[in-house]
């Protein structure tokens, strides 16, 4: 319906004279790099949102995490220091087991979901891709991929620095520095630092809990070493706090002391921290007559050198205390050759990957049990690939798009645990090898409208796991890769006089041998594990599932010289064709055919309106309202428990006078109260909260 509609548009739209650049609200050029090389984001035929950095910023939004809000289809849960990302229904359904959407920075991927969780800074602008990229970024891009793009040096020296004050006792500071350093070559150093009190106040004393402070630096350079391009960065982060923010829940699902409460155990107060090591090499050329190359190198490291928490937010006789410390660590390389003629435009190229990560987790009931798991879990994945993608113009208006990619993964799992709950020790390997591409045309009007239609593939690596047989027998499990066919047609249109765009479209997805987890470690009624019960736990490929929808996008439309309107709606609509499987609690089995998937909501999307360009006295003033809705959604396959829809209410107020600049913000304001995650476990991390936020920037 979204495209018909598109299309009944077409021959308003054609009146525009030739195809416009797409432009942000600056007049700055919307530059993607989807298909790994620069193009204008209104030619590339695929669902892509783009979001700016210092947009993100000003409104407070610094954490992965907040990305969910700003793009239809985008649904994040994190509990403990992992992250569950969904887009348009696929998601991870077995925590820590990877990612089903992949995260990169400048190009680099991160490995680890835990390494997704941190914090954003000095953010140039944000892609995000919908749909599977199994062509050009192969594994762990199933339902698609996120790219966050960090400034880069200019050619002038430039100084920026802000200073931020808010709820919480939040203080932020950041500063930024570019630099040429003659010829070709320029530097950026950015920097920032955040402290912020805890939002769960633990009734047992009265005190908040879980403050965080976060520590971030990044080097870039820029340059030229003869014919070739050198870009290269480096950066540090470091957070504390952050993990812990659970409240107490009623047996009928509500707060039991109040949504920012919970009861913890003295002296097993919540504690975490993370660093994180990342370093990108990237080398360029031209060949001449339309070749180039490119070369990527990146290493990360990330680290929970702390990760301690009580899980059960409620007063007990007993300590229930989780420990679980993570390591990543990751090696890549990517060349690609690439062409750009008159007909047609290509790339080529080769992957190697050598990724580990792993964690040690212990839990002790105190004084019941010490050490009811204590275990250790170390991955390895060895990833070799060749891709090609070409993109060829059958006429001036009528282009071909056909990638390939060949994906070969070497996987070990090691895990060896001593608990009296942990599952038996193994050390299993396997080879995995995957085809996965895709096929499209895209056709051009006159008017500069874009029509297109696409198929494509992606896939998310088999594995070993520990596990419990239904008896309690200690046993690993093991699960193949799934797959997800994916079908997209939609329509990209500049408004006539360039005034902004509207984008259309409709996907349909064929999504077979879902990875899923069923059971657990027993629990008391209070949620606590049971000392006495018999764990029962697996993971498995349960059948396969349809998934449908539509998305729609009006950007940077102007209603007036000073007025702005930006509107993004999405609906889906996700079924279990076929799920047998076997029940948490019982490990009886189930049926959960026909239910919906989760983290899947119906209907998603933005309403932003832009008051801007007001002269005040001897500045310039300017207001943004948005408002974005997700309606309700399910934790889990059994569709028992309900994340219940949210609206939040965001405003910011700015005030630019020469060089300085004074910024108003505040999220949530009508303070609307939901859960970030919810299982039914008498517990249950509160949503965000309504905050705001005083700053003071400057740039010369």
């Amino acid at each position: 319906m979204a495209v018909a509609t598109a299309l009944m548009l077409a021959p308003q739209i054609a009146k525009a004279e030739g195809a416009a650049k797409a432009e942000d609200a600056s007049g700055a050029e919307i530059i993607v790099t989807a298909r790994k090389r620069e193009e204008d984001i209104q030619s590339v035929p695929a669902s892509i949102q783009v979001l700016s950095g210092s947009d993100l910023q000003e409104f407070g939004k610094v954490t992965f995490e907040d990305l969910q809000f700003e793009t239809p289809g985008l649904y994040m849960e994190n509990y403990e220091t992992r992250a569950t990302i969904t887009m348009r229904g696929i998601g991870t359904q077995v925590p820590g087991s990877g990612a089903a959407v992949a995260a990169h920075i400048n190009g680099i991927y991160m490995p680890s979901t835990a390494s997704s969780l941190g914090w954003m800074f000095d953010v140039g602008q944000i892609e995000v891709l919908k749909g599977p990229q199994g062509t050009l970024y192969g594994r762990n891009a199933t339902g698609g991929a996120i790219n966050i793009n960090t400034r880069r040096p200019g050619n002038e020296f430039d100084f920026g620095a802000k200073l931020e004050y808010g709820s919480e006792n939040t203080v932020r500071a950041y500063a930024g520095l570019d630099a040429p350093l003659g010829g070709d070559w320029a530097v950026r150093i950015a920097g920032t630092l955040t402290r912020a009190d805890g939002r769960i106040i633990n009734v047992a004393t009265s005190k908040r809990i879980a403050g965080n402070e976060f520590t971030g630096v990044r080097l870039t350079l820029t340059g030229k070493a003869g014919p070739i391009d050198v870009d290269l960065f480096a950066q540090y982060t470091n957070e504390t706090g952050g993990v812990g923010e659970l409240i107490a829940l009623s047996s009928a699902g509500k707060p039991l002391y109040g949504w920012n409460k919970g009861y913890y155990d003295n002296p097993s107060t919540p504690v975490g921290e993370r660093d994180h090591y990342l370093v990108g090499l990237t080398l360029s050329g031209e060949l001449g007559e339309g070749y180039s190359w490119r070369s990527v190198t990146g290493y990360t490291d990330y680290n929970e050198p702390r990760s301690q928490l009580d899980v059960n937010p409620l007063p007990q006789p007993v300590q229930v205390v989780i420990s679980l410390p993570q390591y990543a660590e990751q090696l890549s390389q990517e060349l690609q050759l690439a062409y750009e003629g008159d007909k047609a435009n290509w790339v080529f190229g080769g992957l190697y990957m050598d990724a580990k990560e792993g964690e040690t987790r212990r839990v002790d009931i105190v004084p019941v049990v010490n050490g009811l798991l204590d275990s250790a879990t170390d991955n390895t994945v060895k990833t070799f690939a060749v891709f090609g993608d070409l993109n060829y113009n059958l006429t001036d208006q009528l282009r071909a798009n056909v990638g390939l990619r060949y994906n070969r993964d070497r996987v070990r799992n090691r895990f060896a645990g001593s608990g009296p709950a942990d599952s038996q020790s193994f050390d299993l390997s396997s080879t995995q090898s995957q085809l996965t591409g895709r096929v499209g045309l895209d056709y051009t009007t006159a008017g500069g409208t874009m029509i297109y239609a696409s198929a494509s593939k992606g896939f998310q690596s088999g594995y070993n796991t520990t596990g419990f047989a239904v008896d309690g027998t200690p046993q690993p499990a093991t699960v193949k890769p799934e797959t997800l066919y994916a079908y997209e047609v939609g329509v990209k249109s500049t408004l006539p006089d360039s005034n902004g765009f509207l984008n259309v479209a409709g996907y349909y997805y064929d999504y077979r041998d879902m990875q899923v987890q069923v059971g657990g470690i027993p629990l008391l009624p209070d949620g606590s594990p049971d000392p006495a019960g018999v764990p029962f736990y697996t993971v498995l490929n349960a059948g396969k599932a349809t998934i449908w929808g539509f998305e729609a996008s009006l950007s940077n439309f102007r209603l007036s010289d000073n007025l702005r309107l930006d509107l993004s709606a999405g609906y889906l609509n996700t079924s279990f064709d076929e799920y047998i499987t076997l029940d948490d609690t019982t490990a009886q089995p189930v049926d959960y055919s026909g239910n919906t998937l989760p983290r899947a909501p119906k209907f998603q999307g933005t309403a932003a309106l832009t008051v801007d360009k007001v002269e005040v006295g001897p500045g310039e003033a300017s207001m943004r309202v948005e408002y974005q809705y997700r309606s309700k959604a399910f934790d889990k396959a059994d569709n028992i428990f309900i994340l219940q829809s949210t609206g939040l209410v965001n405003a910011l107020v700015k005030y630019d006078i020469g060089d300085w600049s004074l910024q108003a913000s505040a999220r949530n304001l009508t303070n609307q109260r939901y859960f970030a995650f919810y299982d039914g476990r008498n517990f249950a991390p509160p949503g965000q909260f309504r905050t705001w936020s005083l700053g003071l920037s400057y740039r010369y």
